[in-house]
């Protein structure tokens, strides 16, 4: 799977950030609310960044509630590559803003 379809897949599957097309018109309301819920959940320290671990978990959570594609991305073990992708910085969490860039 190419990195940049990855990263929109995790994007969608993580956070609630309007997307483009199609994509932003499959996401329900409820759906929305679920992935905000998780990411805060996740957030272990209330920072608004995800280390690797509560990105991992945020990952959990999704895959648990079957939203986006966290389901495949768990299944395959590639919560680690998408980690990568989109810490941009490479500073070790990853942030609202860097979620958002792949959106654009």
């Amino acid at each position: 799977m190419k990195p940049d379809v990855l990263a929109r897949l995790v994007c969608a599957a993580c956070v609630a950030l309007p997307l483009s097309g199609v994509q932003a018109q499959t996401i329900s309301d409820a759906d929305r609310q679920k992935l905000a819920e998780n990411f805060v959940q996740a957030d272990a320290d209330g920072d608004k960044a995800l280390t690797r671990s509560e990105f991992h978990s945020l990952l959990s959570l999704n895959a648990q509630d079957n939203l986006g594609r966290a389901g495949q991305i768990v299944k395959f073990g590639r919560q680690d590559m998408a980690f990568n992708r989109i810490d941009a910085d490479g500073n070790g969490v990853v942030t609202q803003q860097e979620l958002q860039a792949l959106a654009r």
